[in-house]
């Protein structure tokens, strides 16, 4: 939990506040996830109807309003098992625009990074682009590392930076 939100599992239940969440930040990513392969409904499914996959949420705390439903203000992404038994992946993770530097993604990889280890994670990997400079000092600062840089990836002169902790 962060100040003024909880943190939890996604349900099946969530898949349209999901999905109004990742249209919500799509072109915060590059490329937009709606524009990958799959787009916006596989990521989803992946995630939400998947075992070993699920997104944690933020929401804020103290909201009684059945209408409109739940408003996440932040979400992770994750699949276990992703290169071995003992190994975790991040495939997504934003914050509301409005919720930004509140600790919200902060509070959500920690809390993640807990949940994994109760499962026998070792190791946790993820992956950022060259042109996104406030993610790779976010998640250098949570103790991941650089093991991997695939040039141009996303384009002529993006980069894809795969990270991985040790946790």
């Amino acid at each position: 939990m962060g100040p003024g939100f909880c943190i939890r599992e996604a349900k099946k239940e969530d898949n349209l506040q999901v999905k109004g969440f990742i249209e919500l930040v799509d072109n915060d990513f590059y490329p937009p996830l709606s524009k990958r392969g799959g787009g916006i409904p596989e990521r989803i499914k992946k995630c939400l109807d998947t075992p070993d996959a699920n997104f944690l949420v933020a929401s804020l705390m103290g909201r009684d309003r059945p209408d409109p439903p739940e408003e996440f203000i932040g979400m992770v992404g994750y699949t276990r098992n992703w290169k071995s038994d003992d190994s975790a992946y991040i495939n997504f993770l934003a914050t509301h625009p409005e919720h930004r530097n509140a600790g919200v993604s902060k509070a959500l990889c920690l809390r993640l990074e807990e949940e994994l280890v109760e499962q026998d994670v070792k190791t946790i990997y993820l992956c950022t682009w060259s042109g996104n400079p406030a993610a790779i000092k976010f998640y250098e600062r949570l103790g991941y590392y650089s093991y991997t840089v695939v040039l141009n990836d996303r384009g002529i002169g993006i980069d894809t930076i795969y990270y991985k902790k040790k946790v």
